[in-house]
């Protein structure tokens, strides 16, 4: 018996068939892309910081101490950190560095502590839309600011000044900001003079002048203290506590100023905190990369710049400016507790 093929039924089992491998080969494929992600999801590391090429540093004036800092720290930097380029910028000064990095000019720079707390209070000329700082690392060697007398006269305490002809070096310097600032915290009237250190050693040694207050450990007065005998004057618990309700951003410690002018001893003094600060919106995974290859090379850092001898990561929590995320990643990998109130407030 002959059987006929039904051609057109078999055409169309063939075309149902193609169709269903079709179906199947385009699920067989989305199955392997997704199990292909998962795979380099899983394998692969994951970021979600955005990638960081270039870096302003805001230094603050050319040849200064924050330009100096800022050049040894950019140096490391670009030597263990590929990829990114540090540019150190020179400014006309800290508060100048406050003003660009709040306008968002900078990512990195060095700014005074007082500065930065206007900023995070929105304090003008702050209270406009600007960017927030906070603390990645201390200025070195620390603003010690310390008032100058010769070891016999009469003037022991800060008080004691009052009235007193004392030099606050030239107008517009840092030494005369906080000597204002902190005489007038304390009720102190004294007859300010504008001298340089030179004028000012020379002054005192005569007696022209009854004391010199500085924020440097100048040469002039330890060149001074080897044929005069000085002391620095100390500040009362009292008057420590006046200066910290009129000026938070002030801090105190008793340091040694034997180290510095021969023959002088301990004192407590107030320490004006300047910073190397980040721009809040810098990526904390970024900023922690900043702040351990620091720590990681302190010796070649200190060949370059010696006051980072002094530098250690419990250091910063004596500044009374929050720290930047990355900065507290970073301290709590080495076993750091952060204080409450220097962490960054949402």
């Amino acid at each position: 018996m002959i059987r006929f093929i039904n051609v057109s039924a078999t055409l169309r089992w063939v075309c149902d068939l193609n169709k269903a491998l079709s179906k199947y080969l385009i699920v067989g494929i989305i199955v392997i892309v997704v199990i292909a992600g998962v795979i380099a999801y899983v394998t692969f590391p994951k970021t979600t910081t955005p990638q960081i090429t270039h870096v302003r540093f805001l230094a603050g004036v050319s040849g200064g101490g924050g330009y100096q800092f800022g050049m040894a720290l950019i140096k490391i930097w670009q030597e263990k950190i590929p990829g990114v380029t540090f540019t150190l910028e020179a400014t006309q000064g800290f508060i100048d560095n406050a003003k660009k990095m709040f306008a968002g000019v900078g990512e990195l720079g060095v700014v005074p502590a007082d500065e930065a707390l206007k900023i995070l209070k929105n304090v003008p000329p702050y209270n406009t839309s600007g960017y927030k700082v906070y603390s990645v690392l201390p200025l070195l060697p620390l603003t010690y600011f310390h008032v100058l007398v010769p070891i016999d006269s009469p003037i022991n305490t800060f008080s004691d000044l009052n009235g007193r002809r004392v030099n606050i070096l030239t107008r517009g310097s840092l030494t005369e900001q906080l000597a204002v600032q902190i005489f007038n915290a304390l009720g102190i009237n004294i007859v300010p003079t504008y001298l340089t250190h030179t004028d000012a050693a020379i002054a005192l040694a005569k007696g022209e002048i009854d004391a010199a207050a500085s924020t440097t450990f100048a040469s002039q007065y330890k060149e001074l203290a080897l044929t005069k005998k000085l002391k620095v004057l100390s500040l009362s618990p009292a008057e420590v506590d006046k200066l910290k309700k009129a000026l938070p951003y002030l801090s105190f410690e008793t340091f040694d100023f034997g180290t510095q002018y021969e023959g002088c001893g301990k004192a407590l003094v107030p320490i004006s905190w300047t910073l190397v600060v980040a721009r809040a919106d810098l990526p904390e995974d970024f900023v922690y990369r900043l702040v351990k290859v620091i720590y990681e090379s302190l010796g070649n850092l200190t060949a370059t710049y010696p006051a980072a001898k002094e530098l250690t990561p419990e250091l910063l929590l004596k500044a009374p400016l929050p720290l930047h995320p990355g900065v507290i990643k970073y301290y709590s990998e080495i076993g750091i507790k952060v204080p409450e109130e220097l962490r960054p407030k949402a």
